[in-house]
């Protein structure tokens, strides 16, 4: 039996056949047929019309799901922030150790003058701020404070009548570590009687008819109490010693050892200001027993051990220092100390090993950071000893005039510097003479004499021609001082006492193993004995302690030039270029170099340098003799 859609099918054969076929039928077959086309037409444009309809709708579906979803990541986003802020708000609560100063009880006729307890409040935290912020401190940084009912931006949570600044108090208050300061004013016979409290300790109480000098008074009994390791800082750089020296024995007595570390580390910078290098240098020792790892000890040490001439110790110490910092978080200290701390002791480690070009580098960058770390006399020192002596001397004019109130002993002495290292030997002499009588008037300063002005004004005596001066000048140095021990070799040297001189330097050369200068001076010896082979081995030496010393280099290239190697000198030129390019001598003897190397043409661009730079009179007169036969 045949199926309904095959006898349609069929009917439908069988009406088309009939359309085409029968005789007298073919009007109404082609009736039918265009009947059956708009039929069919229709159809298929009912069908399109609704899957183009289908189309958009499924089309609008996927757009509204993507707005769904985005409204969905949008909503948990907001909700991902408010978790993360107040997150955050509970996380600066829980770390907060900041000082809350609650309003003081006045007498009543003070309050009605304006003087009323928050007034008072706020007067004693600008007090205790300006404290702070005039107090340059590496023991320990400052700390936040507020006052106890101090408002703040008002954004109101909603339904809550909560604003976030009272939120953010609230969390403070039970999840912190704040210290509440508290007091109160009281008239008396002789004014008024001040008593501020920190915290659960005993109230310290001022009295006097000054109330302005009894909140000076009490910000700082208040900052012995919060900041005691930056306050006795404080003391020992306005002169106040005493007062910090009795502070410290109970400092170091109590706490854990990151605290007694911190308050030795104090102590030692009290000796450090008062100018005894030599028990700074134990207390940061003593000091570094307790705590190893505490990169300020370690700072003082270097600094100490260099300041008293003891150069190997200095370099370890201060390199230790750096590697402290690199691997040890600074906490506790002021963010712009963080900053200048490695930049100042890379300047210190680049002088130990002869890399000034660096340490000059480093100098520029704290002067772009505005750091008090900053020291232009050192800076001064610096490029006088890389032989930039336009540099040195456009730098010491940014040294201050005065020094605690007192004509600044730093000028006389860098002119020293300055004059000994242009050669200017009397100019040297009457230099280093102003620095040590004015050293010797402060006390605190006098330790400067034996380590940094008595060997270059003892040499440039002696290169006056008066050696026994020098001698007698230099024997008053103690034996364990590098530089002095090197001044004393230099000057049997221009005795043409050869084997005095090796003596002195073969000390210093065997208790500084990785600093060059003993091992450079040994070779400039050698060299003026004639001795050039030796002379080079010593320069060789130099230059693996010291890559970056120009010295050995540029003396290493004279003695090959001496050897008629002047072919082989150039390259030690060159290199020697690379770490003091404002080196007059050295682009003379470079000009030489090429000039006997048969190059007059590169010759003469080194002698054009040359005669821009200082010149001693010897080398200017040796320039002019070169460029003459040029």
């Amino acid at each position: 039996m045949a199926e309904d859609g095959e006898g349609a099918e069929s009917s439908d054969s069988a009406a088309v056949n009939v359309a085409l076929n029968a005789s007298g039928a073919s009007e109404e077959a082609r009736d039918y047929l265009r009947k059956q086309s708009r039929l069919a037409d229709l159809q298929i444009d009912t069908l399109e019309k609704k899957d183009e309809f289908e189309l958009s709708h499924l089309r609008f579906r996927r757009f509204s799901d993507y707005a769904r979803f985005a409204l969905e990541v949008a909503g948990f986003l907001v909700v991902l922030l408010i978790v993360c802020g107040l997150a955050s708000m509970v996380w600066n609560a829980s770390r907060d150790h900041g000082l809350v100063v609650d309003a003081f009880s006045v007498p009543p006729d003070l309050a009605q003058s304006g003087l009323t307890g928050p007034v008072i409040a706020n007067r004693l935290m600008d007090r205790y701020g300006n404290l702070q912020a005039n107090s340059f401190a590496v023991t320990q940084g400052g700390e936040s404070y507020r006052g106890g009912d101090s408002g703040g931006v008002r954004v109101q949570i909603p339904d809550t009548g909560i604003s976030l600044g009272e939120l953010q108090r609230y969390l403070t208050d039970w999840l912190g570590h704040d210290t509440h300061v508290s007091g109160e004013v009281v008239r008396t016979p002789k004014g008024y009687s001040l008593t501020v409290r920190y915290g659960d300790q005993p109230g310290v109480t001022v009295e006097g008819a000054d109330l302005d000098k009894l909140l000076g008074q009490s910000a700082e009994k208040l900052m012995a109490s919060a900041l005691p390791y930056r306050y006795v800082e404080y003391l020992s750089r306005h002169n106040r010693s005493a007062e910090a020296l009795a502070m410290l024995p109970s400092l170091v007595a109590t706490g854990s050892a990151a605290d007694r570390g911190r308050a030795y580390s104090a102590w030692s910078t009290v000796y450090f200001f008062r100018g005894d290098m030599w028990v700074a240098r134990e207390k940061a020792i003593e000091g570094l027993r307790i705590d190893p790892t505490n990169g300020v000890l370690l700072a003082y040490l270097g600094a100490t051990e260099g300041n008293l001439g003891h150069d190997e110790a200095s370099l370890n110490a201060i390199r230790a220092t750096l590697d402290n910092f690199k691997h040890n978080a600074l906490t506790g200290l002021d963010p712009a100390v963080v900053a200048a701390l490695p930049v100042l002791f890379g300047n210190y480690s680049d002088d130990e090993t002869g890399d000034l070009s660096a340490a000059l580098a480093g100098w520029s960058h704290l002067s772009d950071m505005h750091s008090n770390a900053f020291d232009p006399a050192a800076a001064t020192t610096d490029a006088a000893a890389d032989h930039d002596m336009a540099l040195a001397r456009r730098t010491a004019e940014s040294i201050s005039a005065t020094y605690q109130g007192k004509p600044n002993f730093n000028i006389p002495l860098e002119q020293m510097y300055i004059a000994f290292y242009s050669g200017d030997w009397a100019g040297a002499t009457r230099f280093g003479k102003t620095a040590r009588e004015m050293l010797e008037k402060q006390a605190d300063q006098h330790w400067q004499i034996a380590v940094f002005v008595l060997p270059y004004m003892a040499e440039a005596i002696a290169r006056n021609g008066d050696t026994a001066g020098a001698e007698a000048l230099i024997g008053k140095a103690s034996l364990d001082c590098d530089v002095c021990t090197r001044a004393r070799g230099r000057i049997a040297a221009l005795k043409h006492n050869w084997t005095g001189a090796a003596h002195w330097f073969a000390m210093v050369s065997a208790r500084s193993p990785h600093v060059p200068f003993a091992d450079t001076d040994w070779g400039a010896m050698l060299m003026a004995e004639g001795y050039l082979d030796g002379a080079i081995a010593k320069f060789t030496a130099a230059n693996q302690k010291g890559p970056h010393f120009a010295d050995p280099l540029e003396m290493w290239g004279e003695a090959l030039m001496e050897k008629n190697r002047s072919d082989l000198a150039l390259a030690k030129f060159a290199e020697a270029a690379r770490y003091a390019p404002n080196w007059g001598r050295l682009h003379l003897k470079w000009g030489e170099a090429l000039f006997y190397s048969g190059d007059k043409d590169d010759a003469r661009k080194q002698f054009a340098i040359a005669s821009g730079l200082d010149l001693s009179i010897a080398e200017k007169s040796e320039l002019n003799r070169m460029t003459a036969h040029g």
